[in-house]
């Protein structure tokens, strides 16, 4: 018996012969915008560290393979470290030319949680006017709320007005009245938590004047919102004036108070020397159960500015603080120099060198090292050293003018290189997750986006870095602090490339806003 197929059937049947059985094996190159192929993928959660493929797809991993796969563009990783961007809970920058700099330095997300801004709205608004390559957040900012209501003067959403503002002192070191206190507490709640904001920077080292019951109301005001506070303590330690031990025991008490979850900024400088009394003391309150996570960065030199209490003659007297300690554009001060420009512009950033020894390399490492203990760079504000206004966003490379900490710079490809490589204090995998990992858990409870962020797993956002881990390195001193750091070839946001083959993507702007989703 002979059968006989209609032509159309043959047809079918040859183009099925043809496209589906010759099909290579794997997935095919529409299914992916994005493919990393043959690197070595570290996810600190899941511990995996292996070759692995990856495929992004509308900004998120679809799929981690050792399968062939191919996509729309092809990354060769092979040699190379691939992980999950790095996140900074502490970057003060917040314009494109400290987003930039970061990049290199294998950042994706920045946030500004220290210092925060209010009101948070405006802000946010202006940052997606404007474009950011980094994904980007705020707290709200206690110290902005306390300026409006000591100093009866609008708040504005910037840096510079904050900046500005230390050419005032009721703020700095007065005491609030109840009345004031209830203010500022509608402040936070009204311009900020209730607008989006990730929890509520608390700057209590800039304005001492902030009293415990104030602090206790700014901390029940987060544990009823569900929030968690970032918090630099004050320096302002009238007991024991060369160690922070008072005003750590005082966060650990406000926790304690009201279930607040507290986040204490740079231990490294905040602690002064005493790091190992400030250090045992959180974590015995983190094993007794209490929400309370800290952070350091890579340098033994700080950055505020020069009219911070920190530097009032008084402090300066209890804590041994010489003029050539701080530095301004590079330079070490003069008695002299120091008196004038914190009288005529005390907004003005300077570097302060409090571990300035070799042999005080020990002591930073209590807090870099810290167990669990994440690494946030405290990054500054880029400015002009001729203009003595921030630097022009439109000037890439930066030139000599351009001046910040290092630290802004070269936080993370320090750690890799310092720590990691060179003196092996610190494996890969703790040194990525101190980046990554542990800040988006700090903040996942309470922003459902970081639930996504500082992971390489399928249905993760596609915030990546691929580095060569011979050769990343930080490249800015004080001198120099304009020099990207090195070894980053490959950093991704959001699926998109920010570098490529080691190169700046100029025109890339995929950085998203990260906001609490607030629900009234």
């Amino acid at each position: 018996m002979k059968i006989h197929f209609p032509n159309h059937v043959l047809i079918l049947f040859s183009l099925l012969l043809i496209f589906g059985y010759c099909t290579p094996k794997g997935e095919n190159h529409n299914d992916f915008d994005v493919v990393i192929l043959n690197g070595r993928v570290i996810d600190p959660e899941t511990e995996l560290d292996g070759i692995r493929n990856i495929g992004i797809k509308n900004g998120s991993i679809k799929i981690i393979t050792e399968s062939t796969i191919e996509g729309l563009k092809t990354i060769d990783a092979e040699g190379l470290v691939v992980a999950p961007g790095f996140i900074d809970l502490h970057a003060h920058g917040q314009t494109l030319t400290a987003d930039r700099m970061q990049a290199f330095d294998g950042v994706t997300t920045a946030l500004e949680l220290e210092s925060g801004i209010l009101p948070v709205d405006p802000w946010y608004k202006q940052m997606e006017e404007q474009g950011r390559i980094l994904n980007y957040g705020t707290a709200a900012a206690w110290t902005f709320a306390r300026i409006e209501t000591l100093e009866d003067i609008p708040m504005e959403p910037n840096l510079k007005w904050f900046q500005e503002a230390f050419s005032l002192r009721s703020w700095v070191r007065d005491a609030a009245s109840p009345s004031q206190i209830e203010n500022i507490i509608r402040l936070i709640e009204e311009e900020g938590i209730k607008q989006g904001s990730i929890g509520i920077g608390i700057n209590a080292g800039y304005a001492p004047g902030g009293g415990f019951k104030e602090l206790l109301a700014v901390h029940q005001l987060a544990s009823d919102y569900g929030v968690p506070t970032f918090t630099h303590i004050s320096g302002d330690f009238p007991n024991d004036p060369k160690s922070a031990a008072e005003y750590v025991g005082q966060i650990i008490a406000f926790s304690a108070a009201t279930g607040s979850q507290s986040h204490i900024c740079h231990l490294n400088s905040s602690s002064l020397r005493d790091v190992k009394t400030t250090k045992s003391m959180i974590i015995s309150a983190q094993n007794s159960g209490l929400p309370i996570t800290t952070e350091s960065y890579t340098y033994g030199a700080s950055s505020t500015t020069i009219g911070a209490a920190l530097f009032n003659e008084e402090a300066r007297e209890k804590k041994d603080i010489k003029a050539e300690q701080i530095e301004l554009n590079g330079k070490p001060l003069t008695e002299d120099e120091f008196q004038k420009v914190r009288n005529e512009k005390p907004g003005s950033v300077v570097v302060f060198r409090f571990l300035y020894m070799p042999r005080d390399e020990s002591i930073l490492d209590e807090s870099v090292l810290f167990p669990g203990g994440v690494i946030a760079s405290d990054a500054m504000p880029w400015v002009d050293i001729e203009t003595d206004d921030y630097f022009d966003d439109n000037i890439w490379p930066l030139n000599e003018n351009a001046f910040a900490h290092p630290r802004s710079a070269g936080t993370y490809t320090r750690l890799l290189s310092h720590y990691v490589r060179e003196r092996g204090v610190l494996s890969m995998m703790e040194a990525i997750a101190k980046s990554s990992l542990y800040p988006a858990k700090i903040l996942e409870q309470s922003v459902d986006q970081m639930k996504y962020k500082g992971r390489i797993q399928t249905g993760m956002d596609a915030d990546i870095i691929i580095f060569d881990e011979k050769t990343v390195q930080d490249k800015a001193t004080f001198t120099e602090p304009q020099l990207p750091a090195v070894g980053m070839k490959f950093v991704l946001v959001n699926g998109e490339l920010i570098i490529e083959n080691g190169d700046l993507v100029l025109d890339a702007r995929p950085g998203k806003a990260i906001r609490r989703t607030v629900n009234e």
